[in-house]
Parts: C-alpha cells; structure tokens; sequence
C-alpha cells in the first residue's frame, strides 16, 4: 500500500461525533428511534435533558434499583420473545422469496427460449419467403406463375 496515499487523506469522523470542545455528540437517527423506545446510547445520557434529570433526581435506593432493573429485564423479555417470533416469520419470508426468485427465473429462462424459438421461426419464414419470391422473379410465367 503506498504511504502518501494514507497520509493525505484525514481520518473520517463519525458524522454524529463532535469534538470534546464543541459539545456532546449529535443524536443520530438511530439514537432518536433507541430513544424512543426508552432504550440508551452515549449520545443519549449525555443530552442536557439527561444531565439535568441525573442532577435534579436522587440516586435510588437498593429496592428501587432492584425494581427499575426487573422492569427493564422484562422489557428486555419481551423484545427478545418478540425477535424470536419474528425470525420464524423473516425465515418464511426468506423462503418464500428464494422459491418465488426460482419460479421467476424459470419463466424468464423459458420465455428466453420461446423468444429464441420464435426468432428463428420467422428468419426460416422470412428466407423461404425471400426464396418464393426471388424463384417468382425467375419464372418464365412472371410473379404470380400464372402464363
């Protein structure tokens, strides 16, 4: 690998990644919909409205924590019920497109041949037709080989 190459091109950034002196990273698009669902990122705890929160809210007690963490393990249960169950339907979904590629490809196949087939049906018309005519040119009787 040539070295200059590496050298004069910067790295890239994360597009949502400022520097520590201009503030905390961006939301992306991601964040807003993790957001959303009341999940967490970096660039989530560290939005002003967080910060705030963490500062105004004391710290919970044992039995609170333990409580807040078995909310969220049930949450996490049933997301995790929920992409079991929505594999089954993406591997049905996947077989279902691989059988119906299959049937496409086939039908493109067979009217590939029938394409094929029909050309050279008409370039056989086309030449004898051609032949007739040109042996009707000939014809001591004329075209239409009446005398």
């Amino acid at each position: 690998m040539n070295a200059d190459r590496n050298t004069s091109h910067p790295p890239r950034l994360d597009s949502r990644v400022k520097s520590s002196s201009t503030g905390p990273p961006q939301l992306s698009p991601v964040d807003r919909i993790i957001s959303l669902h009341h999940g967490s990122t970096t660039a989530i705890e560290a939005t002003p409205e967080r910060l705030q929160a963490m500062k105004q809210y004391p710290k919970a007690t044992l039995p609170e924590e333990i409580e807040q963490l078995q909310k969220r393990n049930s949450r996490l249960a049933h997301e995790v019920a929920y992409y079991r169950d929505m594999e089954q339907y993406r591997q049905e979904f996947e077989h279902d497109m691989v059988r119906l590629k299959e049937k496409f490809e086939k039908a493109l196949f067979k009217l590939g041949r029938r394409q094929q087939e029909v050309g050279e049906e008409w370039a056989r018309l086309r030449t004898e037709n051609s032949a007739q005519v040109q042996n009707g040119l000939n014809s001591p009787y004329g075209y239409n080989g009446s005398g």
